[in-house]
């Protein structure tokens, strides 16, 4: 994969988990606002939900991202680090 190609597909990844964190909160807002609340509890569920998700989301990645590419040994096999 191409340098470029590889940013595009972190950028990608990092503006899908700002939304998860944001759009949430956002939300959130605009119901206490629509509500008329003076305090926003709506928004700091949102944000609380959206920080949660977010963050579950970029551990899930990055636990992904290590193992992705790597092949597990079926048992009984040498793999191929094993002298012969």
């Amino acid at each position: 994969m191409s340098p470029i190609a590889r940013a595009y597909l972190w950028v990608g990844r990092i503006f899908s988990i700002c939304g998860e964190m944001i759009v949430p909160g956002l939300l959130g807002y605009w119901l206490d606002q629509t509500l008329g609340f003076q305090f926003s509890i709506f928004a700091l569920i949102g944000f609380f939900i959206g920080l949660i998700f977010g963050m579950t989301h970029l551990v899930l990645m990055a636990t992904t991202e290590q193992t992705s590419g790597r092949v597990k040994d079926a048992p009984g096999e040498a793999s191929q680090d094993d002298p012969p």
